[in-house]
This record gives structure tokens, C-alpha cells and sequence, in this order.
């Protein structure tokens, strides 16, 4: 069995559905895994944090409000909003040319008449043209990031940049070239100065080195023999650290999700966040891998992020991540100054029951009003 951690005491005005939440998070989700943490914010405040289990399946350091998870593709909202803080800096344009900027003759498309059109928005919005998840598998090989790149020239567009939606780890990557070359820092550097840092996520870090160096870290697991086992942390999506790089604990996520609700100006302003945000391609569902719902509305990636309607609100943004061993997926909406952000270290499909929960609690909430 699971065991709880404390949980944030839950304040005398707060709202129910909340609390209803971690019930369900308690009861149905996670009674089944090595360990696990959610986060929730409403109108600007943690109305509940909350973990459970431990670190490593078989011993009994506990999961805590520190202890750091892998967040896999939910760092691609890291990527996104680090490039719009270049841009804001007037170092980079949502327009500008990935082969002018990068200036790298390792950098080749198959077609050169697209290879020129294509747009630090088009990388971040997934709207290259490109073959989608082209060379994943080579990530997943092992292969190193640069010998990959040198292999663009050889993928197929299926339509002209900006025309269709198609996932990508590798070529979405190339942001994090394109912030290198204008900051002069390493990505890893820039986002521990520019992001962690300042949005005081004192836990969190980027890349493979340092998830090993902390200590206070959550082992990835697989089931196998109706029993979990931890799982080897390898560096293979590490190499893609816009992609998939991020490491951080639930109380850092708190900051997170705080940041893109718009609570620390003073670092993320509102209009970079408008311009993260905003969607960008419209999606079909089973592109964004949700499952079917009667409430689920129009669907768009944004840059780094998911764009939804949900019953009748507008403009929820959302990112999942999965990782060997690890889950993660992270929920807000601005307008309403809700979010909730949930973490696992094991490889369950349950998660996916998770986001669509918490929107309905929520939903009842407001029609109970």
C-alpha cells in the first residue's frame, strides 16, 4: 500500500473540489504505484500539495515535496517560454529562419526551398512539415543529438511549413540551438538562470548530470510480474533536453504553474505568456493522445503547450509527459486561475484518467454555485 505524505492543510475558505480531487488521486490513481504528487492552485494560492509513496520501490525513503521527477515532454513548455524570453529581449523573432540563426552547416533539409522558410514558431509549434517524430527512434537508440541533426537532410516533408501539425523531439530541439547561438550560454545554463532560478525552483535542474546528482530523486519504475521495478535512468532523451529535459519537484512545479498563470510578472510577463500560449495549429484528438469526451471541445498546440476547450470554457493549456519509468502532466487556464500538476515515477496508463477528473470536479463546482 501506498504511504501518504503530508499534505498543504487546506484553508478554511477554500473550495471543495480541490479536496474532492485528492480523494480521487487517493482511491483510484495511486494506491497502485511506487509514488506520486499533485499540486493544485486556485485564484493565485496552493490550495492543495500532497505526496504519496516512495522514492524507490523497496525501500523507504519517502516521496516529498522535494523530491524531483522527470518531467519529460512537459519541458517542452520550459523550451518555449525560454525562447519567448529571447524574444522579448529583441534577440530572437517568433519568425526567425532556423538555418539563418543557427548558421551551422550540419543543419541541412532534404528540401531546400523549405529548409529556408522554416521558423523558431514552426519548431516550437510542431508546424515544421517535416515527417512527425522523425528520428526518435534514433534518440531512443542512443545515438547523440548532432549525429541525429546531421541526418535532417535525409527526412521527408509531408507539407509545407506552417500547413500541418506533425510531433517532433529532435527537430523541436533545434529552439534550444537557436537559444544557444543568441544567448552565448549553453541551454542547460540559460534555463538555470533565466527560468529556475528566478521563479525560485530551488530543486529543479536541467539534464541528465543533474537528475543523477540529487539526491532527493524519484526512481523511475516499470511493472513487470504484477510488482514495480525500478527502471535505469538512461541519457537518451536527456540529449534532447528541449524536448525533454527538465527535472523538478512538485513544490517547483507550484512555481511553475504559477509563472504561467501570470503571478510572477516580474519574470514572465503577460504578453510572452499571451504568445506561448496562444494556439497556433488545430489538432485532431487523436493527435494530442487524449481519450474521447462528451465536454472536450476544439483542440490546438500552442508553442511548447496544448490548447483546449473544455464544457463550456475556453483556452485550458496543458502538456503531458512520458518518460521510461516516469509521468507527468501539467493543467491551467488564466482566465479561471486554476491548475493542478501531477507527477509519478512509474509507467501507468492511469494518468491519463487524471486531467479529465479534475476538469469535471471542477466543472461540477461551478455548476453547484
Amino acid at each position: 500500500m501506498v504511504i501518504a505524505c503530508a499534505a498543504t492543510p487546506a484553508h478554511a475558505s477554500a473550495p471543495a473540489w480541490p479536496a474532492a480531487f485528492e480523494r480521487y488521486l487517493t482511491q483510484n490513481i495511486v494506491q497502485d504505484l511506487p509514488g506520486a504528487a499533485v499540486i493544485m492552485v486556485n485564484k493565485g494560492r496552493v490550495v492543495r500539495m500532497k505526496t504519496w509513496g516512495v522514492r524507490e520501490a523497496g525501500k523507504k525513503a519517502t516521496v516529498t515535496a522535494d523530491t524531483v521527477f522527470r518531467l519529460a515532454s512537459v519541458s517542452k513548455s520550459f523550451a518555449a517560454t525560454a525562447a519567448g524570453l529571447q524574444v522579448e529581449r529583441g534577440k530572437l523573432r517568433w519568425n526567425s529562419p532556423v538555418l539563418e540563426t543557427l548558421n551551422d552547416p550540419n543543419v541541412i533539409f532534404k528540401r531546400g526551398d523549405y529548409g529556408q522558410q522554416l521558423t523558431l514558431s514552426h519548431l516550437l509549434s510542431h508546424t515544421t512539415g517535416l515527417m512527425p517524430q522523425a528520428y526518435t527512434n534514433l534518440i531512443e537508440a542512443g545515438i547523440p543529438y548532432q549525429k541525429v541533426v546531421k541526418r535532417l537532410r535525409e527526412v521527408d516533408f509531408v507539407c509545407p511549413p506552417g500547413r500541418c501539425y506533425g510531433y517532433q523531439n529532435v527537430v523541436f530541439s533545434l529552439a534550444g540551438d537557436m537559444i544557444e547561438k543568441t544567448s552565448g550560454q549553453a541551454y542547460n545554463t540559460f534555463m538555470q538562470k533565466n527560468l529556475l532560478t528566478p521563479l525560485s525552483m530551488m530543486s529543479a535542474s536541467s539534464g541528465y548530470k543533474a537528475f543523477l546528482a540529487t539526491e532527493n530523486r524519484a526512481t523511475p519504475h516499470v511493472k513487470g510480474r504484477k510488482r514495480w521495478w525500478p527502471a535505469r535512468v538512461l541519457p537518451t532523451y536527456y540529449r534532447v533536453s528541449p524536448a525533454a529535459g527538465i527535472n523538478a519537484s512538485i513544490r517547483d512545479m507550484g512555481q511553475w504553474l504559477k509563472a504561467q498563470l501570470g503571478l510572477y510578472p516580474q519574470v514572465l510577463s503577460s504578453s510572452l505568456l499571451d504568445q506561448v500560449q496562444a494556439p497556433q495549429v488545430r489538432n485532431s484528438r487523436r493527435q494530442s493522445h487524449f481519450k474521447p469526451h462528451r465536454q472536450l471541445g476544439a483542440i490546438w498546440y500552442g508553442r511548447g503547450w496544448r490548447v483546449f476547450n473544455f464544457g463550456p470554457y475556453r483556452n485550458f493549456v496543458y502538456h503531458g509527459g512520458w518518460v521510461k519509468g516516469s509521468r507527468a502532466l501539467m493543467l491551467l487556464n488564466r482566465e479561471l486561475q486554476i491548475g493542478m500538476v501531477f507527477l509519478t515515477n512509474a509507467e501507468t496508463r492511469k494518468a491519463r484518467k487524471v486531467l479529465y477528473r479534475f476538469l469535471e470536479l471542477y466543472l461540477a463546482s461551478q455548476r453547484d454555485k
